[in-house]
């Protein structure tokens, strides 16, 4: 008798293993958006025709209990009142949402969280971060972290959505459900 169960419960175990899945999960790493993060960075950016912007040297923190994520970033802004540009770190934290038309998560609510500019006076820091949170609202807002290819959304010979993601320890739990 207990054979009998045991051989019903693996040939059950191989059926279901031939069903597609109707639902996987998936873990992206820190490491992976970060990567991706740190290709997307390369361009500067003009702010009111005056300074250019850049980003580098990104590293992110997830922010589970928050649901948010952390980017460190290097600046440098160049402007025309110096020869020398402005260089120092700056982070920003922000939900995360999906554009489903363009296949992004997107970075939400961006809060510039610190700036910190070497040669800025200590007397003007705060204007400067007053200046750089706005500018940071600006360029950030619905920033996309990274852009998901067809390839990402197939596996079993099916196609999946993007159902829903959490921000877990360490990176992005993101979970699919198959396109019926």
């Amino acid at each position: 008798m207990r054979l009998g169960v045991l051989v019903l419960c693996v040939a059950l175990a191989a059926g279901c293993a031939q069903l597609p899945l109707q639902q996987r999960v998936v873990i992206v790493p820190v490491e992976k958006l970060n990567e991706a993060l740190s290709r997307r960075l390369g361009d500067e950016k003009k702010i009111l025709e005056i300074f250019s912007l850049k980003l580098g040297q990104p590293k992110l923190v997830t922010e589970p209990g928050a649901q948010r994520l952390r980017a460190d970033f290097g600046v440098t802004l160049t402007h025309p009142f110096s020869s020398r540009p402005l260089t120092g770190r700056t982070a920003v934290s922000g939900a995360l949402g999906y554009d489903a038309a363009a296949r992004s998560v997107m970075l939400l609510e961006p809060r510039i969280e610190s700036v910190d500019l070497e040669a800025v006076p200590p007397a003007l820091r705060e204007v400067t971060g007053r200046l750089a949170a706005a500018l940071g609202r600006e360029l950030l807002g619905n920033y996309p972290l990274v852009t998901l290819q067809q390839k990402d959304l197939s596996a079993f010979g099916r196609d999946y959505r993007v159902a829903s993601f959490e921000v877990v320890e360490g990176g992005v739990r993101v979970t699919l459900r198959a396109n019926d």
